[in-house]
């Protein structure tokens, strides 16, 4: 289960949180609109987390990757709408130099 030291370290300024409990929590990006959906795995010596991901609340999630600590996913989340959010600009700046 997650700890609630774990669960306190969700940026909830930076995330809405949809869902937690016992070993899930769902969040959803405030700077892109992305959904999360975090599945903490316990094996009999560790802990690892898979994280789940979707473009639109609402829509099937697909395998985004893992990661050793809950801190850790949330820092590839942030990573990830780092890059999705320089994409959509240079898609943008695309389409202004191309019209």
């Amino acid at each position: 289960m997650f700890t609630a030291k774990e669960l306190n370290t969700i940026d909830t300024g930076y995330f809405s949180i949809i869902a937690s409990g016992g070993c899930t929590v769902t969040l959803q990006s405030k700077n892109t609109g992305h959904c999360w959906h975090i599945l903490l795995q316990e094996y009999p010596h560790f802990r690892s987390y898979m994280i789940y991901h979707t473009h639109h609340r609402g829509t099937l999630y697909h395998e985004h990757g893992h990661g050793a600590t809950l801190s850790g996913c949330l820092s590839q989340i942030r990573n990830h709408d780092i890059y999705w959010l320089s994409r959509k600009s240079r898609c943008k700046h695309y389409k202004e130099v191309r019209s």
